[in-house]
Formats: structure tokens, C-alpha cells, sequence
């Protein structure tokens, strides 16, 4: 196995709680501005110009869209604003070239599928994917905030292509500050009142006040601005649905594999001061640092599984109350969501467990034994409870695999339950609809490094964004995935036109889940809580 495979193989299989991505960083340079003197060739006069408020952007006419990419929504974060809330874009003058996407903010790249690492520290910037003719009419905005852990990743990373063309939609992808330089919390960066951490959530604030000043310049309504995101994005979603300050920026929400009340994806103050104090500790103890402040890029991005986690920072003046919290007191922003999951979660991890496995062996044939899954449980849930979920999950009632039991053991646990437990919050205060992605056959990753499971991979974490993104890191979709993919469009981009999906949104009683699969009948109700056991789950101990 190449030695970066085993070292993301490792990273994958470090705990349970950890959340997978489906993004990689960019390899894009930073896009000059452009020259009022400039040549233009004859190609560059077709190109399409839009007047944000900084300045004109040049874009690219690509089919039956128009993108404008790599656009500042604020300053660069270096230097002196390392650590500090977003600062506004500076102006330029002339036409600024937008036909490149600007660099992933520095992350580490580890998180799969992973593209090589990134410290350009200047990426605060957006991608703008419009109909041909955009102009024409002000259409619904969708705001997309990218996963990966909240260390990894880049908006950019996601052509909008078809979701923009076929669902007739504005799409606008965000690139923002990650991992320690986006949520790390310390008493010295507390002077003169400031509150630390939560940096990448105030760049997202920027990124969605620049929605609300330049919407209607690229024929998109900024009175209809949908904000969704996968995993590490979709928890960030549900930091702004609670955020006072969030509240007016988006009118819709849509969570992929993050329900609201989901325990992973948060941090308390107190919990990031510890860890921030911890950080800065080793900081100044390498002796390569000469200012902990200023310290290199490559020494805050941390390799995945051997650094500390990162997400929005709750329990402060920004975040005052977590989405349980503020669910409970009714005190979020009212509008509709769409919410789902996807139907095997955690066999993505548990695809990592067993390339772990592989590694430490040395036996690329190795697999998870029963042991194994009695390890991996008895650590989550310890001895008792592990006894009685392997009597409900028996290894038998999955092809004698115990990589499906375990993976499926854990799904129920965490996003399952979640997604029933945040619609519970969620439908008697807005309109709540719940999807699960159910795709039996998904396209697997590109990059042959990484090597089919052993099992099958089934409706993973991730799984579900090549059929609403054009994504380089996942094999191209077949025909019949292809119009389960236009299905999807058409189901996320109807939610962000008028706020409703098409089935009845759900109750405390009832989910009113809809699985989303290709084939005959393969988009149909199902009873998601009975299907996970959800009863089950909450007769154990919390």
C-alpha cells in the first residue's frame, strides 16, 4: 500500500466521532486582479462581466452557465489579521480576471478523499455558478458550505454546473478559514474584549453578507438565499439557524448528513480554551517558532488524527446557546428545513477501520473479525450495552460481515437518531423535511489509491455529492444514477424556490422520511425510525 494511503488509512480509523468529507483541497493559484489597460483578447471580450461591489469580475461562459470564480469576500486573514474577525475586501480597479478558482484556505489534505495540502492563507473567496441567462430574472440563491471536518476542504472543489443550469438557481461555493486558523480559541487573543475562536464561521457571516450586497448583480434574489451544507457544512449550517447574528442572511435551510442535534461538529468555549492553551503551549515550545503569532502555516495545520479537532465554538457572545438549546427554546431562525442522511453512514469509517487494519498487518487481505467489532463497541458503549447490540446486530443478519454490523450499529447510533431527534425539535416550530439518500450502487472514489472495501459501499458518508456536484475525486454517475442525480436537483433546488419538498413534512410523531434511490420505486416513504431502530437506541443509557 502507498504510504500516503496508509497514512489517511490511519487517519480514517482514529475514532469513531470523527466526520469524513467529500472534499479535497484546490490546486488553483490566487486570481491577479485584472487591468483597466489590459489587452482583451477576442476571447476575452465573449467572457461575461458582472459589478460586484469592490469591482468588475470577468467570468467564463461554460454551456448553459456563466462562473465567476475566485472572488474576494474579504481581505486576506494573514499577517496581522491572522486570528481576527474577516475584514472587508479591497477594491480594484478595472476588470478582475474570474476565470480560476482562488486556493483552498491551509488544511493538511489528509481528510479522504484528500488532494495535496494547501498554506496560501490569502482564500477568502467564492465561486458564482449562474444560468446562461441569469440576467434575465432574479432567481433563488443556494449557499454551499463544504465539508471536511472543519479542517479540510474548499467550496471550490464543487462545480455547480448542473444544480445551477437544471434547477435554474444562482449557486455560490465558500472558501473559509480552517482548523487552528479558523476556530482556535486562546485568553491572549481575548484583548481588548475581542471573544476567540469561530473565526471560519464569522468568514461564512462574510461570505453570505456578500450574497445580500451582490446577489442581483449575477441575476440571483437576496431575499431568497438558501443555505445548505455537507457534514462539517451542514453542522455550520446549524450554527447559523442559532447564531442572532446569522438571522436575515438565508431564508431555507438544508442539512446533508449533520442533524441539527447531532453531538458531533461542537465545542464548548471552555472545551476550545483547554485545547486552544494546549496548542499554543507546543507552539511555543518548538523551537523552530520564533512567534507563536506568526508562526509558518505548516506548523497550525496539523495532520488529521493527530491533531486536536475543530468546529463552532459555542457558549460565547456569537454562539450563545447550542442548536439543542436553542431548539428548545424556540429561539432560531424560523424558516424551512430540509434535512437527511444517508442510509450507511458509517461504513465510510468503518472503510477505514479496515484499511487500518491492512496497514498495521502488513495483510492487504485483512478484515474486521468479530472481535474487532466487540472492540470498537465496548470502546463507544462499553461491556453491557455492547451485549445487547450485537444481539440486535447480529453479524449473521449481515452476510457474515462484521464490518456491515458494526457499520450499521453505528449509523443507527449517531446520524439516525439524530436526524429523528432533530425533527422532533424542529417540525412543530418550521416546515421539516426529511430525506434519506438510500442509493444502493454509488460511484466510488477516482483515485485508485483508494481500493474498493471489501463490502459493499452502499449510501456512505459523502456518497450523495456527486449526485448534486460535479466532483472530480468520485468515478462519472451511470444512466440510472444520472437521473436519480436530476431527481435530487430537482428536489433541493424546488425546496430553495418555494421552501417545500414533495412529500408532507414531518411531525413529532412521524418523519415523513423519503428515501432517495435510482430505479423503479427507488424514491418511496420509509419508516427511517423503525428501520434504525431508533427505539432501541434511546432505551439505552445516554
Amino acid at each position: 500500500m502507498p504510504k500516503r494511503s496508509t497514512h489517511l488509512a490511519l487517519a480514517l480509523a482514529v475514532t469513531t466521532a470523527t466526520v469524513l468529507t467529500a472534499t479535497a483541497v484546490t490546486t488553483g493559484a490566487a486570481t491577479p486582479s485584472g487591468s483597466a489597460s489590459a489587452p482583451r483578447s477576442a476571447a476575452a471580450g465573449a467572457r461575461p462581466v458582472v459589478h460586484t461591489d469592490k469591482g468588475a469580475v470577468r467570468g467564463v461562459a461554460d454551456g448553459a452557465v456563466r462562473v465567476f470564480a475566485g472572488i474576494p469576500y474579504a481581505a486576506a486573514p494573514s499577517g496581522a489579521r491572522r486570528w481576527s474577525a474577516p475584514a472587508p475586501a479591497a477594491r480594484w480597479r478595472g476588470v478582475r480576471d474570474a476565470a480560476a478558482s482562488g486556493p483552498a484556505c491551509p488544511q493538511t489534505g489528509s481528510v479522504p478523499p484528500a488532494g495535496p495540502f494547501s498554506d496560501d492563507e490569502d482564500c477568502l473567496s467564492v465561486d458564482v455558478t449562474t444560468p446562461r441567462d441569469a440576467a434575465r430574472k432574479a432567481r433563488p440563491v443556494m449557499v454551499y458550505l463544504h465539508g471536511g471536518d472543519h479542517t479540510d476542504g474548499a467550496g471550490s472543489r464543487h462545480g455547480a454546473r448542473r444544480l445551477a443550469a437544471r434547477g435554474d438557481v444562482v449557486v455560490v461555493t465558500v472558501n473559509h478559514r480552517l482548523g487552528a486558523l479558523g476556530y482556535l480559541a486562546h485568553p491572549e487573543l481575548e484583548q481588548g474584549g475581542a471573544e476567540s475562536g469561530n473565526y471560519g464561521f464569522l468568514d461564512q457571516q462574510a461570505a453570505l453578507r456578500w450574497v445580500r450586497s451582490n446577489a442581483a448583480a449575477f441575476g440571483g434574489d437576496p431575499g431568497n438565499v438558501t443555505l445548505f451544507g455537507e457534514s462539517a457544512g451542514s453542522y455550520s449550517t446549524c450554527a447559523h439557524l442559532v447564531a442572532p447574528s446569522s438571522a436575515g442572511l438565508f431564508h431555507r435551510v438544508i442539512n446533508q448528513s449533520g442533524p441539527c442535534l447531532g453531538t458531533q461538529g461542537r465545542t464548548t468555549r471552555e472545551q476550545a480554551l483547554r485545547q486552544g492553551t494546549r496548542t499554543v503551549a507546543a507552539l511555543k515550545a518548538d523551537p523552530e517558532v520564533e512567534n507563536w503569532r506568526t508562526a509558518p502555516v505548516d506548523r497550525l495545520t496539523h495532520p488529521f488524527g493527530t491533531g486536536p479537532s475543530y468546529s463552532p465554538v459555542y457558549g460565547g457572545r456569537l454562539l450563545p446557546r447550542t442548536p439543542q438549546q436553542a431548539l428548545e427554546k424556540g429561539e432560531f431562525a424560523k424558516v424551512p428545513v430540509l434535512q437527511g442522511v444517508n442510509r450507511d453512514e458509517q461504513r465510510a469509517m468503518v472503510y477505514g477501520m479496515e484499511r487500518a487494519k491492512q496497514a498495521e498487518t502488513g495483510d492487504p487481505r485483512a478484515r474486521l473479525t468479530e472481535a474487532d467489532l466487540r472492540h470498537h463497541l465496548e470502546s463507544r458503549f462499553g461491556a453491557r450495552d455492547t451485549a445487547r447490540i450485537m444481539a440486535r446486530y447480529p453479524v449473521t443478519a449481515y452476510d457474515d460481515t462484521p464490518a456491515l454490523a458494526l457499520a450499521a450499529a453505528l449509523t443507527d447510533a449517531t446520524y439516525a437518531r439524530d436526524l429523528v431527534d432533530a425533527n422532533r425539535a424542529l417540525s412543530p416550530q418550521v416546515p421539516t423535511y426529511n430525506y434519506e439518500f438510500a442509493e444502493r450502487t454509488t460511484p466510488w472514489y477516482a483515485d485508485p489509491a483508494f481500493e474498493r472495501p471489501s463490502f459493499p459501499a452502499g449510501a456512505g458518508h459523502t456518497f450523495e455529492l456527486p449526485y448534486l456536484f460535479e466532483l472530480a475525486e468520485f468515478e462519472p454517475l451511470d444512466p440510472a444514477q444520472r437521473a436519480l442525480s436530476d431527481a435530487m436537483i430537482d428536489i433541493w433546488t424546488g425546496f430553495a424556490r418555494t421552501g417545500r419538498a414533495p412529500w408532507r413534512p414531518g411531525t413529532p410523531a412521524e418523519p415523513h422520511t423519503r428515501a432517495l434511490a435510482s430505479g423503479p420505486g427507488g424514491i418511496r416513504p420509509v419508516d427511517f425510525a423503525r428501520e434504525h431502530r431508533y427505539d432501541f437506541w434511546t432505551s439505552l443509557r445516554p
